[in-house]
């Protein structure tokens, strides 16, 4: 059975997978493979909907496997992807509500974007807030698609979509229990985690598996404490060798605070009055910090082999959203001279705030069905796929905005002290409400030709979307429909030598939302388009070395990029369509296991992006905002296979970020950074039988404490990354 994923393999993933430098016993546990092996081999099914050895594939992948996840101890699939080429996660600084990250210079999961997937099916969007979060250690693997997937998926930015691919039931037993512990600002605060995953058969056609998990404590930003408890039943039947039905559930419940905030230009991105403000200050109220969210999925997953040549697919999914978000964050920049209506104001150290309330709630339909032929013609070689998916969803979202004379100023941005929030929930009005039904709806074909050494790609998708958005505050309805037809097309060659040099164009289409709430002038965003180029040549040797380079241009038409102005639409900055931009880049992503038990990941980026038209004067030629001109990461992973020190492993990496600007004007420089991380664990089963199957392991990233800005997207939005942390982790595997 192929799992429904962008990339099928588990252990032996294509471009970022962890696993031992030699063989290990056929009885051991997956979660001890724990060295990185770079193959070529495993199939990447969502660059083509269908088995595809991802060296053969028209497009770009990275995969980031479950073996890795463990490894780094990632919190976040944010922190699994920063060893990812062509990836900038944590995009938008340390944000506890989601996973926020970019692929070649655009959005890509997150609130920025709805390029959510899980298992192949695209999530439901949602209000300003109401957006999933899904946890790393209920994935088996991450897999990023770099380029626009209009062709196949619909719906997408050009820059890439991240899929995520959660675990399902195995064919033998194994179980893994997990405690957890991440401290954080100099180990004051702690957050606190147990954790089990159990699968195998329960008869010789079923299998079962449970993942759940608790998690409690406090985060980098004082105040701010989080929650989360998770649980994933799953079954998988077999009736017979050409049948496999999948039942996924999940449910997830997240509550506490965000550590979300807008910082101000003036103390975060320049000194204000000789001093920065801390990473760990919290600039709201803690009594007015709320992010509570209900999560739940039910997934089917159905595949049936007529023959050798046809076979005939369908993944649905049922997904549900609720929640709660109360925040207060800054209003415009720290002020530098003090209105006599503030008193204890200090110049250059206080600033204004405004609160507000939002709820929603999400209900969406995704389903995907598929038919497979393959078949010849002379010496040219078939997989022809053709298919329907379409999607539907259901949303709500009502945001409130607090009096703005309730809520008081912070004094000293470098001390701040809670103000309160009395009277905050009887005096809320109205801000943004809207009430919207969306839907899509696509038909794709697409030819895999193999001739000899030759690997030709091409295929094509109509869509046909709408969008109905009621605000039942103004009574005002939104209706938008769009159809576009994208198309991709591809070739690889395959030397015997291990080098394949690849050329790809694609294309891809994504409506905007219905309601403009977060629209400057107030009227609904036309339908982005994009186009790529891609062309380069990967190398693999063995199992042991997989090397890619490759040189692309991504140009988007219709994009909105957030006021230079820095007006606010909501708690938000509002946005423009600025017009057409443009990055040229080159990525190069190297795996390789060496024969000393060493490791080694290894990425560069380059990306040069500009405004190349542009309804405001003056910016065409600038640079796009948060696309850093470099990016870069180097991460080793050393293991002691005999000896005294049998059983010990450890490493470390670094992880670069250029310069960047905040703004399409420009105005906004954020300066380039570097983080080191390093970790350090042991299989406590080599020292006594009786420890078989536990390993600890220690994990600090920012080791350096590193404060840096992510981000700004106006003087009054600017976003702190994450500081040092260190997580501590007991394993039990069986």
């Amino acid at each position: 059975m192929r799992r429904i994923s962008i990339a099928t393999a588990l252990i032996l993933a294509g471009t970022s997978t962890i696993a031992y430098a030699q063989a290990a016993p056929a009885e051991a546990n997956r979660d001890d493979i724990i060295i990185v092996t770079a193959t070529g081999q495993s199939s990447a099914i969502s660059t083509t909907k269908s088995a595809t050895p991802i060296i053969e594939s028209p497009q770009s992948i990275s995969i980031v496997s479950r073996e890795e996840i463990n490894l780094r101890a990632s919190p976040t699939i944010a922190d699994a992807l920063a060893y990812t080429a062509g990836v900038q996660s944590e995009s938008w600084g340390v944000d506890s509500r989601v996973d926020e990250v970019s692929v070649r210079g655009f959005g890509a999961g997150g609130f920025s974007s709805n390029n959510n997937f899980v298992d192949g099916l695209r999530l439901p969007s949602g209000g300003q807030w109401t957006r999933p979060g899904f946890d790393s250690y209920a994935l088996e693997q991450i897999e990023v698609l770099k380029g626009p997937s209009g062709a196949l998926y619909g719906q997408t930015a050009p820059g890439g979509l991240v899929n995520i691919v959660t675990k399902r039931p195995t064919d033998e037993f194994h179980a893994n229990f997990m405690l957890q512990a991440i401290g954080t600002t100099d180990l004051n605060n702690w957050n606190y985690q147990a954790a089990a995953d159990v699968s195998g058969p329960i008869t010789s056609t079923l299998s079962g598996r449970i993942v759940g998990l608790s998690r409690y404590g406090d985060t980098q930003v004082e105040d701010v404490t989080i929650g989360r408890r998770y649980i994933s039943p799953s079954l998988i039947w077999k009736p017979d060798d050409a049948t496999t039905w999948t039942i996924l559930g999940q449910y997830q419940r997240d509550e506490g605070g965000s550590t979300f905030q807008f910082l101000p230009a003036l103390g975060a991105l320049y000194l204000s009055n000789g001093k920065y403000i801390a990473n760990d200050d919290n600039l709201g109220e803690p009594d007015w910090n709320t992010f509570d969210r209900n999560q739940y999925l039910i997934g089917s997953f159905f595949e049936h082999e007529f023959n050798d040549a046809i076979t005939i697919r369908n993944n649905s999914r049922y997904t549900h959203l609720d929640t709660l978000y109360r925040v207060v964050v800054l209003s415009g920049n720290t002020l530098t001279t003090c209105p006599s209506s503030i008193a204890g104001c200090i110049p250059g150290q206080t600033i204004s705030r405004r609160a507000v309330q939002g709820k929603g709630e999400s209900d969406g339909l995704a389903t995907d069905t598929q038919l497979e032929a393959k078949f010849s013609t002379g010496p040219v070689e078939h997989v022809l796929l053709g298919g329907f998916d379409y999607f539907h969803t259901e949303w709500e979202h009502y945001r409130d905005l607090v009096s703005s004379s309730l809520v008081l100023p912070i004094l000293d941005i470098f001390n701040p002290v809670s103000r309160g929030s009395a009277g905050f929930a009887s005096n809320m009005s109205p801000q943004i409400y809207a009430e919207t039904v969306s839907k899509q709806a696509g038909v794709y074909l697409q030819d895999q030709i193999n001739l000899g050494k030759l690997r030709v790609t091409v295929g094509g998708r109509q869509d046909w979307a709408k969008d109905n958005s009621y605000n039942p505050v103004t009574r005002n309805r939104y209706i938008t429909k769009s159809d576009a037809f994208t198309w991709r097309a591809g070739a690889v060659y395959m030397f015997d030598n291990g080098l394949a040099p690849y050329a790809s164009y694609s294309e891809s289409f994504q409506p905007q939302v219905s309601d403009p709430s977060t629209s400057l002038s107030g009227e609904p965003f036309k339908p982005t388009t994009g186009q790529q180029y891609e062309a380069g040549i990967r190398y693999q040797y063995g199992d042991n070395i997989y090397v890619t380079l490759g040189a692309y241009q991504v140009t988007q038409q219709n994009m909105t990029t957030p006021d230079p102005a820095g007006t606010l639409c909501g708690t938000s900055i509002c946005q423009v369509q600025t017009g057409e931009g443009r990055v040229r880049g080159l990525e190069f992503e190297s795996k390789a296991t060496l024969p000393w038990g060493m490791a080694v990941i290894a990425t560069a980026t380059r990306m040069d992006s500009k405004v190349t038209k542009s309804n405001t004067a003056g910016q065409v030629g600038n640079e796009l905002p948060q696309i850093p001109e470099w990016m870069a990461s180097l991460f080793l992973n050393q293991t002691i296979e005999g000896g005294s020190l049998a059983g010990l492993g450890f490493g470390g990496g670094v992880r670069y970020t250029g310069k960047s600007v905040g703004d399409t004007a420009n105005s906004l420089r954020i300066p380039d950074y570097a983080l080191f991380d390093l970790f350090i664990r042991y299989d406590l089963g080599k020292a006594s039988d009786a420890l078989e199957g536990m390993t600890f392991s220690i994990n600090g990233r920012n080791i350096a404490d590193k404060r840096y800005v992510a981000t700004c997207s106006a003087v009054s939005a600017c976003y702190y990354g994450q500081g040092r942390s260190l997580t501590a982790r007991l394993q039990f595997n069986w």
